[in-house]
């Protein structure tokens, strides 16, 4: 049986880790949660990664610097990125998608279409 795959999810609203990391953790994937972006990119740095999910708005340093935190380094740099986030607008998700982002997930959600979209991106990064 091959290993699942690993995904970190970076927000700040708690209920959200919680309810994401339950519904991919019973979707079979190995799942770690981060209030926050440094945090986030510190298990990033620590473990091998095969998906980050990533709310824009967090505290201190947000969704789009961590991005570019991310491209400038040679590990982080490969780890697909989705973001999960309630900025419903068209420019963001434009921004997102130029930034490289491989999906752009909408607050609120729900368990089958996270577990789906997310089941998807590897589908389609597998290809």
């Amino acid at each position: 049986m091959s290993q699942a795959k690993r995904i970190v999810v970076i927000d700040d609203e708690e209920d959200i880790l919680d309810f994401v990391s339950r519904v991919l953790t019973d979707g079979g994937y190995k799942v770690f949660t981060a209030k926050n972006a440094e945090d986030g990119i510190e298990v990033m740095k620590k473990e091998e990664i095969d998906l980050l999910l990533l709310d824009i708005m967090l505290p201190k340093i947000d969704g789009w610097e961590v991005i570019k935190i991310m491209k400038a380094d040679e590990k982080m740099k490969k780890i697909p990125v989705a973001m999960l986030t309630a900025r419903l607008d068209s420019h963001d998700k434009i921004i997102g998608l130029r930034e490289g982002a491989v999906d752009y997930i909408c607050k609120p959600f729900t368990a089958d279409d996270l577990l789906s979209r997310v089941n998807d991106m590897f589908k389609y990064m597998e290809e």
